[in-house]
């Protein structure tokens, strides 16, 4: 999903979230956890392109180009797992603001998943690293053929 996309539903769970619980730190923190979680496509695109970084180019990159290795460590279902448990387990960790990060992290995959057009597996970390973070198998093959048509075009 792209950002303008994932800002406005962030803005909407947030302030969601900001009724439920009448926090703004945890409607805050849900926001920023669902929109900045795409940081880590940072790494992905340094480590495929080694070029300079630029906001055009790397937009374009994840929207049109094949990547050859996608590692997008933080866009990951394990990780929820974890999280759930600490929410469960750990007294201290059930504060308004780790259940709006929770929530923000929770919004963010989901969206993801729905809207993506990748491998229904692509949001497990541990799909990624059985295929070696090879691109090809988090794109899925529909996305990954019409990616490959794309730069053709193009180059």
């Amino acid at each position: 999903m792209q950002v303008p996309k994932h800002v406005v539903a962030s803005g909407i769970v947030s302030a969601l979230v900001w009724w439920w619980l009448r926090s703004s730190t945890a409607a805050l923190a849900c926001f920023l956890m669902g929109v900045f979680i795409d940081l880590d496509h940072i790494f992905d695109f340094i480590y495929n392109n080694r070029r300079r970084l630029t906001f055009r180019r790397f937009f374009t990159a994840f929207e049109f180009e094949v990547l050859e290795n996608i590692f997008v460590f933080l866009h990951s279902w394990e990780f929820v797992l974890v999280w759930l448990a600490l929410l469960l387990c750990v007294p201290d960790v059930r504060q308004p603001v780790a259940l709006g990060l929770f929530i923000g992290f929770v919004t963010h995959l989901a969206l993801d998943n729905l809207f993506n057009r990748h491998s229904r597996w692509a949001y497990f970390l541990l799909y990624r690293l059985r295929h070696g973070f090879v691109g090809k198998y988090y794109y899925g093959a529909w996305e990954y053929r019409k990616r490959l048509k794309h730069v053709r075009r193009r180059g």
